[in-house]
């Protein structure tokens, strides 16, 4: 058995994984719903014989980890303005902590305003949803449509 660096493996919304052997180049596809729920990586083995262990990411999209300051405020509360920075970024929200502990409710709608760090120093505004808050940190849900993508977030979340 060859063992290579854990490679992750995106799952379709079909709940279909296609893999490509590393050491012949061979694909195949698939089905893995059944490990929706499993946290640790699974060993794949290509009909050449060479085994490759993976780990399946369900997400809808990329998670980008970032370091990114910016404001944050309650929508209800528009000018009561606090600083954050994001940890981690997609396509259809983010990660990011407080500077103290929050008192952000679930399901609060929350608006956000931070730069990226690409060449243009791009200015990000949108309107979240609050969906985890554990002390200093918040994971929201971006309130725009899903068929809607800003292209230079999804340009930034592209170029990794």
């Amino acid at each position: 058995m060859t063992n290579t660096a854990m490679k992750k493996l995106f799952v379709g919304k079909d709940g279909v994984v296609t893999f490509i052997c590393p050491k012949c180049g061979a694909s195949r596809r698939d089905i893995v719903e059944q490990y929706k729920d499993q946290t640790r990586s699974i060993k794949i083995e290509c009909k050449c014989a060479h085994v490759c262990e993976v780990q399946l990411e369900f997400r809808q999209s990329f998670r980008k980890e970032t370091s990114l300051h910016g404001i944050y405020f309650r929508t209800s509360h528009p000018d009561d303005l606090k600083e954050m920075t994001i940890s981690n970024l997609t396509f259809w929200g983010c990660k990011f902590e407080t500077m103290k502990a929050c008192t952000l409710a679930l399901g609060e709608g929350i608006g956000l305003e931070f730069v990226l760090d690409n060449q243009d120093r791009s200015k990000i505004k949108r309107k979240a949803v609050v969906v985890d808050v554990k002390g200093c940190h918040v994971h929201c849900k971006f309130s725009v449509p899903p068929d809607i993508i800003d292209s230079e977030l999804g340009f930034y979340l592209k170029n990794r």
